[in-house]
């Protein structure tokens, strides 16, 4: 056992430590429950507030809900908020999103997306996820969970801007859902080297 454990320093070998959650994000109103409250809205070319407790689309929880899209006209809209990444964490997105597959007659599959972005403080946007309506949930929220790349990991607190965006046509009315967004910091996976206690050796016999 000794000698294993010696060669196995000798070689440089390393064991990974454990991540671990180190606290949840400041992600204010992140079920929507105080209307927009927290968040920026921007809808065009159409009007309107994507943050709504309409009954037409259910929550995920509760009532409120962001609702992207379901126009049926040629335009964006997008909800975000800006968030303070703690020093020497890694920050994991994570939300609930619901769509469905529509047809529409003859007009078939109508251009549904799905953007979601974190903009870093230097303002250097990221793409973390995307979907079309093509992909749909199957008339239920499922989670997606994401962790952001390495430029968000700092030795000093970021703000950084999260945002939800999504793209159509004219095709179809089909809005995309969002509900409880939240934010995980966790502590940085990191490469420890293997510690081998020091002693005094023998050879057998002696």
């Amino acid at each position: 056992m000794l000698a294993a454990a010696t060669a196995v320093a000798a070689t440089g070998m390393f064991m990974a430590a454990p991540s671990a959650s180190a606290g949840t994000s400041d992600v204010a109103n992140p079920g929507f429950e105080s209307g927009n409250a927290s968040w920026n809205e921007k809808v065009t070319p159409f009007t309107g507030h994507p943050i709504n407790n309409s009954s037409a689309w259910p929550a995920h929880s509760g009532t409120g809900k962001a609702e992207l899209g379901g126009q049926g006209l040629t335009g964006m809209s997008r909800i975000s908020q800006q968030v303070t990444v703690p020093a020497h964490r890694v920050p994991v997105l994570s939300f609930w999103v619901r769509s469905d597959v529509v047809h529409s007659g003859t007009s078939g599959f109508g251009f549904r997306q799905l953007i979601v972005e974190a903009t870093a403080e230097d303002g250097t946007p990221f793409e973390l996820h995307d979907r079309m309506n093509k992909a749909g949930t199957n008339g239920s929220y499922e989670k997606v969970t994401v962790t952001l790349p390495d430029a968000f990991y700092r030795s000093s607190p970021q703000k950084v801007n999260i945002s939800f965006m999504a793209i159509e046509d004219a095709a179809n009315r089909m809005p995309f859902l969002i509900d409880d967004v939240s934010m995980e910091y966790r502590l940085k996976k990191i490469d420890r080297p293997v510690v081998i206690p020091g002693g005094i050796f023998r050879p057998v016999g002696g």
